[in-house]
């Protein structure tokens, strides 16, 4: 869905849409999730001398894979959207030392905004990092790749993974006397 800033009303244009998974896919390319639900947004559009502020909520749910066991999961997603584009010779990409209000905006070429990049795009920024499944997943055992979340492997005793620091035992023991 693409607005046109320059159909945007003095007083703002509100924007109650859900955006289908397919639309998104279409334009992502390469990313590490995969969207499970239409992303519902509601944002306000308001133009300002030659600045386009876009603010608003989104939702949606993502299926993502936990960095520590590899299983997908399902991630919802609730985000605040609050970006500035600005038009004009001043905010021109060209190669100079950025102000710290210059790095938060965005540069706008033509006379349109594509809402659905704003979605993918903070979409992308809300991923965690790290996904974990749940925030006590144990992951896979470091020798045999063994889900630790369904028990112990029993690839390995405790005693056996720690031999490689026994020295270090005997190094604190004779310091503290």
């Amino acid at each position: 869905m693409k607005v046109d800033i320059r159909d945007i009303p003095a007083e703002g244009l509100q924007l109650d849409i859900a955006v289908e998974e397919s639309e998104l896919h279409a334009i992502a390319g390469e990313v590490v999730f995969l969207i499970l639900s239409p992303v519902a947004a509601n944002l306000t559009l308001l133009k300002s001398d030659g600045e386009v502020f876009v603010r608003g909520d989104m939702a949606s749910a993502l299926k993502l894979q936990c960095a520590r066991c590899l299983k997908e999961f399902e991630y919802k997603i609730s985000s605040h959207i609050d970006i500035v584009y600005a038009r004009g010779a001043e905010y021109a990409i060209k190669e100079k030392k950025l102000t710290q209000a210059e790095a938060g905006i965005n540069h706008l070429e033509g006379h349109e905004i594509d809402i659905n990049s704003v979605l993918l795009e903070q979409l992308s920024l809300d991923v965690p990092m790290q996904p974990v499944c749940r925030p006590d997943c144990r992951g896979l055992c470091h020798r045999c790749g063994a889900d630790l979340n369904q028990g112990q492997c029993g690839c390995s005793a405790p005693e056996q993974a720690n031999q490689r620091f026994a020295r270090l035992k005997t190094f604190s023991s004779t310091r503290s006397n």
